[in-house]
């Protein structure tokens, strides 16, 4: 063997004699990191309860728009509409209940905030659904953004709490778009208003409205 290669060879050892020395953590350091990782889920965690009480006092806020239109339908004689939205105006205070008594089993700080007054006039009926349809994408997406953190915080019982949510806002999504390409369209055809008065009040009424 070569005198070139047999210093190769020594330099490779003492490299690897000194590389632990260089890279191990002291004690010191790996405590930091703990810490900070302890401090990034506490906050984290805190995230998730504010989310959490944000989306009772959006369920509130939905309740309040439904029953503030149903008031403005029954004004303008439109009481099959009345009687739907103030059947949505329960169900979303029942939803926002239903927050309120999850979170109490889990311990969850919810912290009640102020319901932002809603719209109480509108120029036409397609103004009034098209209110109450970004309300529940609003609300669709809130409900999104809990469950992307609950997701990352690893909180699998507020997740799974919050999978018949997913699905009702799905539904209702649609059907509001559904209503209103029919309330639209009374442009087109006059009377259509009318007609879908009466389905809602019937659809009301089944539902026990």
């Amino acid at each position: 063997m070569n005198l070139l290669v047999i210093l190769v060879l020594i330099a490779a050892n003492n490299v690897a004699a000194f590389a632990p020395l260089v890279t191990r953590p002291t004690k010191r350091a790996t405590f930091a990191q703990m810490s900070a990782t302890s401090e990034e889920r506490l906050e984290e965690l805190k995230e998730l309860d504010r989310l959490f009480s944000l989306q009772v006092t959006r369920e509130l806020a939905a309740s309040q728009v439904y029953l503030s239109g149903s008031i403005w339908c029954d004004r303008n004689d439109l009481v099959g509409m009345s009687h739907f939205m103030l059947m949505e105006s329960n169900e979303e205070r029942e939803h926002a209940l239903a927050f309120v008594d999850f979170g109490m089993k889990r311990d969850i700080t919810i912290k009640l905030d102020s319901v932002p007054a809603p719209a109480a006039d509108w120029d036409t009926p397609e103004d009034l659904w098209s209110d109450l349809l970004e309300c529940e994408k609003t609300n669709t997406a809130s409900l999104m953004h809990l469950a992307s953190v609950a997701q990352k915080v690893g909180d699998f019982a507020v997740s799974t709490f919050l999978m018949p949510f997913h699905m009702e806002q799905v539904d209702s999504e649609a059907k509001l778009k559904t209503i209103l390409t029919k309330v639209r369209d009374e442009n087109q055809t006059p009377g259509l208003l009318r007609q879908l008065d009466t389905e809602l009040a019937s659809e009301s009424a089944a539902h026990g409205g």
